[in-house]
């Protein structure tokens, strides 16, 4: 009951981007899709490079890089070849010959080179190689403890800090892996602080109307105004923080709401669904960002029945799962959450993988 409408409708998009854009590669005729790695390598003539017919080469097999600090790709199937381009650990490969030890794989390599006295960019389909002892299956690519607290942005104060090479969070958070054993037991002692009253407020005509000591709040879909759209689902009640919860899916984006229930203003808006400590002193909120790859994370701190936020923070190697089942503070202090390192998200057919890592988190502070 804590994930969204929204968040699968977006997921779902996401995914069904990932099953068009593998289904455009492997058609004939079609452009390849312009997301796709963007690899430059220094050429000393026009004409370097193993130049391959993207349309009509056939692709093998997918293997995925599983040496934790990338492979470095050759122009040959010999170690002493001049080298191409480095792929990075997980990175997913279309195998286009095998030739012993080595694969030949397809990519797309940007070239620079001179020509007639000036500096050109030339980018085209090559066929380059890497040893197969390099590779592997996407069951392969895990996560590991140095991965889990690697951030690319920190908010704190209103104030945004980007991390463009990625930076080790050593404050706010301890982060680390379980498995899946620990994880289901732990689900029996989940809590939960939501009235789910859904049989007394519920939406009528795709209006949701909250009572409030200042009178009645009304939340309006609108499902059809494109941009503007908005759908709303409610949730229930944090009855200690005399709060509504409010479930938000717009164009886009989503999020979830605390509505006073006295004021009938909105006091906070979450970044996901906000899982509220046993102790009733933390919130924490992760969600899954498919357009930037990044678990986005929100942390707060409950001071006398009000919520303010302490940090905010993008983790650049996995993203939680989305489902029902998948996230929960349970009573040992820990939030509960299986994952995945984002180069293992998505299966060779574009949908969520099936396989799950377990992670668990708590406020250091």
């Amino acid at each position: 009951m804590y994930r969204k409408t929204a968040y699968i409708l977006i997921f779902s998009s996401a995914m069904a981007a990932g099953s068009c854009r593998n289904s455009a590669l492997s058609a004939k005729k079609i452009k390849p899709d312009p997301l796709l790695r963007d690899t430059v390598t220094i050429a000393t003539a026009e004409q370097t490079g193993n130049k391959i017919d993207y349309n009509n080469t056939k692709v093998l097999d997918h293997v995925y890089v599983t040496l934790q600090d990338g492979v470095e790709s050759k122009l040959h199937p010999d170690h002493f070849s001049a080298p191409v381009v480095r792929f990075e650990y997980g990175a997913k490969l279309d195998v286009i010959e095998i030739s012993g030890e080595w694969l030949g794989v397809r990519e797309r390599v940007m070239r620079k080179f001179v020509r007639n006295g000036s500096n050109i960019e030339s980018t085209g389909w090559e066929k380059v190689y890497i040893p197969k002892s390099a590779t592997g299956k996407l069951i392969d690519i895990k996560l590991l403890k140095t991965d889990l607290n690697i951030i690319t942005s920190l908010t704190i104060d209103q104030k945004t800090i980007q991390y463009e090479e990625g930076k080790i969070l050593t404050d706010y958070l301890e982060i680390e892996l379980t498995d899946k054993a620990t994880f289901d037991h732990n689900k029996a002692s989940a809590v939960n602080y939501m009235l789910a009253d859904t049989t007394v407020i519920y939406k009528k005509n795709g209006v949701i109307i909250l009572p409030t000591a200042k009178g009645i709040r009304k939340y309006i879909d609108k499902p059809d105004a494109e941009e503007d759209r908005q759908e709303y689902v409610y949730l229930g009640q944090i009855e200690f923080l005399n709060s509504y919860i409010l479930q938000g899916s717009y164009w886009e984006s989503w999020d979830y709401k605390f509505i006073n229930k006295t004021s009938g203003k909105e006091e906070n808006s979450f970044v996901d669904y906000p899982f509220i400590s046993p102790d009733k002193k933390h919130i924490l909120c992760i969600s899954a960002n498919p357009y930037n790859t990044t678990a986005d994370l929100e942390l707060y701190t409950i001071q006398n029945n009000k919520v303010r936020m302490i940090m905010a923070a993008s983790f650049r190697n996995w993203m939680p799962v989305n489902g029902m089942d998948s996230m929960f503070w349970s009573s040992d202090g820990f939030l509960y959450v299986a994952a995945l390192h984002i180069n293992a998200y998505w299966d060779a057919n574009g949908y969520l993988n099936k396989e799950r890592q377990y992670l668990r988190i708590k406020p250091s502070l």
